[in-house]
Formats: structure tokens, C-alpha cells, sequence
């Protein structure tokens, strides 16, 4: 019972010396809705010192959402949250900005007008260094911020900020941006006053965005101008940039932090990076575009097979990737010998971290798509600058990275905007010989050379007369599927990403050469159209079985001549598109035997024993590692 007198009497002690406290509150915080002191405040005893406790942070945010929620006594103003700002590391809280208990006057600098704040708005901020008095909000919008000729700039939404990339309340920023609107509308207070779902992405990232901290250096670019325009964007389709179609992909729970936050499509963890060079190994952002674009959608979504709610279904492009062949580029045959560089070859571009680990290449998806850019019509990004659409041929676009570059030390890969690099393999693209122990002109396997005149105008297409193919030029893509050539039934997937299912019926060959002029009817039926599977048996390659991969448009080659009937290793004669008449052999010439150079046996690509199928026994030119190379007796054809 004293105890409780002590107490008594300290309250009232307290009360006489704090007149605040005796102060008449004023609505809407007062009996007129049934709230008293200590549904927002509790008061304590400390060492025999009356305290009146007054929440902060997060838990001042609980306490004055009790009202303030959806269902709750105030849930007209329920939309509320704390400021967080520096990437959320601080709290402004509720009260730092609002006084609960009265409204305050403030007096408007421009026009000299006194009145009261709306909103419960303070003339004088709390708890934040460097605002400025007083703080005026007596309009709505107009005094959210005030514009460049109008300081003080002490609007409500200027009189703290001196960071900010729009109306900091000194002339360190622009204070153009969106003046007289609602700042709300954009920044949430919900969310913190973030840029969210419940405003616009675009009305701040139509411009470049940099808050001078140097996270990233120079800031964020403008995205908005990246978006197709008149075109269904294989992302967004018909649906506003405004309406929250950003944060299917984008979280901005840290917004500003001077980090890009992407919340993965199957499991929602974050890729936090900087720049999209930053992610170098798993998850990279290869990863993430995959967990969308794989077998099973968007996992996180309610639809995963419509992301974005357009109707526009992700391609599954990641199943594509899944084919394990490794393999040092190794091969030949009996007529030949053996060639190739050892360097490590994937069935797909080097996209893993596995496959990159084991070849010492490097692409990722951004590399050739652009993350805002990539549309139905146009779903390929510039490789020197993946902002913009590429809009050349496909074959042009090929080229832009297998292009020959300076030689085959120096391949002249594009070097992107984003800071996205392609690399070549660890071993160069060059013969595996030092010596001149090679081909004195460069086969396909050891440079670049032979990109150029992918089956191009100096083939047979070409002749004047021809008919019987749609044109000179053969697109990449007829052969080769970027995305791999992983199938249930071939799981290893071809070399050099070799589609698994090729047409050839445009392309029919029926593997006659009549001469330079062709005047007879055109070839229309040997063609043939299925699936590809180039194995790799020891040294062997095979290009030319029926199930490979030339005898799809070549279907007769292997019975034309006597020739081509001994083994399928096409590319031992007839290098990467080369052209009729652009064959390695056309005579001895072009090679120089490695038996001659190094010996019996050569250097590093000994021939074997040479035993041609329905011969006679070998006479002394066809005994084994003789020095002699078949085409030093025999024609090629």
C-alpha cells in the first residue's frame, strides 16, 4: 500500500512539472474515439523517476498500426508505414514526421499564409538532422515539394532530404521532377515511400537515377526507352510498366541501395548485384532467366506459364542446355590422319558454371538478349550493346562474335554496355602442332576463316542457272540450335551445337557436279528431313551416316562417288561452309604430311594403317605411316 501511494505521488508530481501532459488533446487521437494515453504510450519507473515511454522504430509502427490496418479503427488510413531510408538501414518513424496529438500551424514562406498542416503533419521534424523549419504542408499537392525557383524548399516531402536524386530542400538536385503531383501516387507510404507496385517505375526510370553515393558509378541509365515500342513484348505484352509488371521480377524491399534485386522465379530468393557483370558464378543470371524459362515456369507465381498475366508462355529454352557431352576436340580418319586443337567443346554454349569451368569459356543469356528489350518480333539484343533490339539477318548476328576477329589469339569478341563479356576457350582456337606440322592455308578447326562463306555464293547455290534451293545464303540456324541439342533419346547432344532435327528438303543435293553451268531440271528429291545425332566414337566423328548430320541435305553423297564411300568423316575434306572448291585437299599442296616434318611416326598426328575397304592387299604406297599421303598418288574425286 505505500508502494502505491509512492507511485501516486510521484504521478502527480510528474504531472505538475510536465504541463504538457495536462494538455486537452485534440481529435482525432482523444476521447472522441475512445483512445487515451496509454493505448499509445506506457509509463515506468526508473529509479524513482517517472518516464513516460513513447515506442520508436518498428515497434511505434505496430503500435500505431493497431488502428491503422484494414480492419481496424482507423482503416480509412490504413495504407502507412515507416520511411526507410539508406536502403532501409534507417527508420523514420510515424511520429518523426506527424504529431498525434494536435495539429500544427506552420507558416507558408512564399506566400506568407499561416494555417494548419494536414495530415497531423509537424512544422518542425524529429529525429532527422539537417531538416528544414519549418516543414509546410497546408496543400495538397502543391506543397509535397516546391519547385526550383521556390525556396525554401521545405515541402514536406523536401525539408528532410539532402541525398535524393528530385527535391532535396538545398539546390544540389533537380526540383522539376513530377512537380505538383502527389508524390504518393509514385511513392507509396505503405511501402516506405519507395518506388513500388502501387506507383510508377517509369515516371523515375525514364530518366537516368543517381543519388550521388556512386552505387553504381554514374548511377542507374533510363530503362524506359529500352522497351519495344508498337510491339508485344514477350514479357509484358500489353500490360503497363506502371501497373507492377516490374516486380515480377524486381524487388525493391531495398530499394536505392545502389543494388538490383531479383527475386528468383521458382523459389524467390534474391540475385543481388550491382551490375550485371558482378554475378560470376552461381546463381548467376543465367540461373535466374533459366528458372522461368525451363520446363516448369515460374514456380513462385500463381500462373507459371503466364508470368505476367499477357498470355505470353516463356519458351523452354533451359532443357536445351542439358546435354553432357565433353569433349576435347580431337578426330580423324584412315585417309587423313588426325586433327583438332584438344581444346574442351560442349554440347551448348558455355551458359553453367560447369561448362565453363571445363572449357574456360564464358555466355550468358544477356549476352544476346536484352532483359527489357527482347519482344516476340525482335528477341535478340545488339551483342556490343544489349540495351538496344538487334534488327540485322541471323546470320549477322552470328557473325557479330564468330567473326574472325584479329586472328585466333585475338578473336575480337563484342565487349557489351552492360559490363558483359564473352570469353573464348582456355586452349586458342589454333593447331595443336608448333611447327609447320598443319595445313599451310587455315582449316576451319584452327581460325575463324571459314565463317565468311557459310555455304555462301561461291557454292553451287550460287551458279548462274542453279534452281532447286531458296537461295545462296544457308541462315546458321539451319544447323545449329544456340540453345543446344539436348533430346530424351540423345542426351548427350551433337557437337558444335548441331540441331537435333534438321529439315533438309529447301537445301536437296542430289551430289552430282555437272559443271559450272547447270541447264538440266532441278533436284527436288533428295532431300530429307529428321533427327541428328553426330556421335563421337573414339577419334571418329560422324558427319555423314544417315543419321548425322550432312547426309540431310547431301542425302546421296556417300554412294556418288567411291570416293566419299569409305568413311563419314566429312569434315576432314570439307571445312565450316566452305564452298565447292574450298575443300582442305584440293591438292597435296594444301597439306604438309607430319611424317615428313617429324619423322616416321609425326609429331603429334600419326596416321594409321591405311586399309581401304575392298582393296587389294596394300602395296608398298599403302603401307602404314608410309610418308605418303593418298592424295599424293590419287585425285580427290
Amino acid at each position: 500500500m505505500a508502494g502505491r501511494k509512492m507511485n501516486l505521488l510521484i504521478l502527480l508530481t510528474a504531472l505538475l512539472f510536465y504541463p504538457p501532459l495536462l494538455k486537452a488533446q485534440a481529435p482525432p487521437h482523444d476521447a472522441s474515439n475512445a483512445i487515451g494515453c496509454r493505448d499509445c504510450h506506457s509509463y515506468a519507473i526508473q529509479n524513482g523517476i517517472f518516464k513516460i515511454i513513447v515506442p520508436r522504430g518498428e515497434a511505434q509502427e505496430t503500435t500505431c498500426k493497431n488502428c491503422h490496418n484494414p480492419s481496424g479503427q482507423a482503416s480509412g488510413m490504413s495504407n502507412v508505414g515507416n520511411h526507410l531510408v539508406n536502403g532501409g538501414s534507417t527508420i523514420v518513424d510515424c511520429g518523426s514526421c506527424h504529431d498525434p496529438h494536435s495539429p500544427d500551424l506552420s507558416v507558408d514562406p512564399h506566400t506568407g499564409l499561416e494555417a494548419e498542416n494536414l495530415k497531423l503533419i509537424r512544422n518542425k521534424t524529429r529525429h532527422v538532422a539537417g531538416a528544414l523549419d519549418l516543414a509546410v504542408f497546408q496543400q495538397s499537392p502543391e506543397h509535397f515539394a516546391f519547385t526550383q525557383n521556390n525556396q525554401p524548399w521545405n515541402g514536406i516531402c523536401q525539408t528532410c532530404h539532402t541525398q535524393t536524386s528530385h527535391h532535396t530542400n538545398n539546390i544540389t538536385a533537380d526540383h522539376e521532377h513530377e512537380i505538383g503531383s502527389n508524390c504518393t501516387s509514385c511513392h507509396p507510404h505503405a511501402a516506405g515511400f519507395a518506388a513500388s507496385g502501387g506507383g510508377s517505375c517509369t515516371g523515375c526510370h525514364s530518366n537516368p537515377q543517381d543519388n550521388g553515393d556512386g552505387v553504381p558509378a554514374g548511377g542507374r541509365r533510363a530503362v524506359v526507352g529500352e522497351f519495344p515500342v508498337d510491339n508485344a513484348h514477350a514479357h509484358y505484352g500489353g500490360v503497363s510498366l506502371d501497373s507492377g509488371s516490374c516486380l515480377v521480377c524486381h524487388s525493391v524491399a531495398s530499394h536505392m541501395d545502389g543494388t538490383v534485386d531479383l527475386m528468383d522465379p521458382d523459389n524467390g530468393s534474391m540475385y543481388t548485384f550491382v551490375s550485371p557483370g558482378d554475378i560470376a558464378s552461381t546463381p548467376d543470371l543465367s540461373d535466374f532467366c533459366a528458372h522461368c524459362h525451363d520446363a516448369d515456369g515460374a514456380q513462385r507465381l500463381a500462373a507459371p506459364f503466364d508470368p505476367f498475366g499477357n498470355g505470353n508462355t516463356p519458351p523452354d529454352v533451359a532443357t536445351r542446355f542439358l546435354g553432357t557431352l565433353r569433349w576435347n576436340e580431337w578426330y580423324g580418319d584412315w585417309c587423313f590422319g588426325n586433327e583438332g586443337t584438344l581444346r574442351q567443346v560442349n554440347s551448348h554454349h558455355d551458359i553453367g558454371d560447369a561448362d565453363q569451368a571445363w572449357s574456360g569459356a564464358k555466355l550468358e543469356c544477356l549476352n544476346c538478349h536484352g532483359s527489357h528489350n527482347a519482344s516476340q518480333d525482335t528477341p535478340l539484343a545488339d551483342p556490343s550493346n544489349q540495351t538496344q533490339s538487334f534488327t540485322g539477318d541471323m546470320n549477322s548476328f552470328c557473325l557479330t562474335c564468330h567473326d574472325g576477329g584479329n586472328g585466333p589469339l585475338d578473336p575480337d569478341f563484342p565487349q557489351g554496355v552492360l559490363g558483359l563479356t564473352v570469353t573464348g576457350p582456355t586452349i586458342a582456337m589454333r593447331g595443336l602442332d608448333t611447327g609447320n606440322c598443319d595445313y599451310s592455308l587455315s582449316p576451319w578447326w584452327v581460325d575463324y576463316t571459314w565463317t565468311y562463306t557459310h555455304h555462301g555464293p561461291d557454292s553451287k547455290r550460287g551458279w548462274t542457272g542453279y534452281s532447286g534451293a531458296p537461295g545462296a545464303t544457308i541462315t546458321c540456324t539451319v544447323c545449329h540450335d544456340p540453345h543446344g541439342s539436348y533430346t530424351l533419346t540423345n542426351t548427350l547432344g551433337n557437337p558444335y551445337m548441331i540441331r537435333d532435327y534438321v529439315d533438309g528438303t529447301p537445301f536437296v543435293d542430289d551430289g552430282v557436279r555437272p559443271g559450272a553451268q547447270w541447264t538440266g531440271p532441278p533436284w527436288n528429291t533428295y532431300g530429307t528431313a529428321g533427327p541428328v545425332v553426330v556421335s563421337i566414337s573414339g577419334l571418329n566423328v560422324d558427319w555423314g551416316s544417315n543419321s548425322a548430320l550432312c547426309s540431310k541435305c547431301h542425302a546421296t553423297w556417300l554412294s556418288s562417288y567411291e570416293w566419299h564411300a569409305y568413311c563419314n568423316a566429312c569434315q576432314s575434306c570439307h571445312g565450316h561452309g566452305q564452298a565447292w572448291g574450298e575443300n582442305d585437299w584440293v591438292s597435296n599442296s594444301n597439306d604438309t604430311s607430319c611424317d615428313e616434318i617429324a619423322g616416321f611416326g609425326g609429331a603429334s598426328a600419326p596416321r594409321p594403317a591405311m586399309t581401304i575397304p575392298g582393296s587389294q592387299p596394300a602395296s608398298v604406297g599403302h603401307t602404314e605411316n608410309s610418308g605418303l599421303s593418298c592424295m599424293e598418288c590419287h585425285e580427290s574425286h
